[in-house]
């Protein structure tokens, strides 16, 4: 993944969005089991990629929040990957 770095930073921007969209939309747009189901199948797939690609994630999940100036949408994605099951601690 380190041969196309603006590629994983755009990918990972995407599936954050949209995963942050499953967390807020409200009922009347999408119902919250399949909200939830999406979100589950995000994590899913996350858990298929090897440590080293789970730790590359991690680390731009770092980068992206600390230039992040919405203070909500910072914590959210600074909480991605423990939310997601790519680390034990909120704190990794």
């Amino acid at each position: 993944m380190s041969e196309f770095p603006q590629l994983v930073t755009q990918l990972l921007r995407a599936v954050i969005a949209y995963t942050w969209f499953f967390e807020t939309c409200d009922e009347t747009v999408l119902d919250d089991d399949t909200a939830l189901k999406q979100q589950e199948y995000v994590a899913h797939l996350l858990d298929q990629l090897s440590d080293a690609d789970k730790q590359r994630v991690v680390d731009e999940l770092a980068t992206l929040a600390a230039s992040e100036t919405d203070p909500t949408y910072r914590e959210f994605v600074e909480t991605f990957a423990f939310s997601m099951g790519l680390t034990e601690s909120a704190d990794s």
